[in-house]
């Protein structure tokens, strides 16, 4: 885990969008994304509940975010 994966789950668990928190970060959603999901891979965990149009932070990422 490296600090640009911890901006990116702080970013994505404090406005619950991975498209704005792309936005906020100055960077392409897929690119944040990635980041999430390579981080969730790092941990076995998963941090986010991710919904058609909409994430949600899951018990872990929920912890994980304070």
């Amino acid at each position: 885990m490296n600090f640009s994966q911890i901006k990116c789950f702080l970013a994505a668990a404090d406005c619950l969008s991975f498209t704005k928190a792309a936005e906020r970060l100055y960077l392409s959603q897929p690119v944040l994304s990635r980041q999430i999901a390579s981080m969730e891979d790092e941990l076995g965990i998963e941090l986010f509940i991710r919904e058609k149009k909409s994430i949600r932070l899951t018990p872990a990422g929920e912890v994980m975010a304070t």
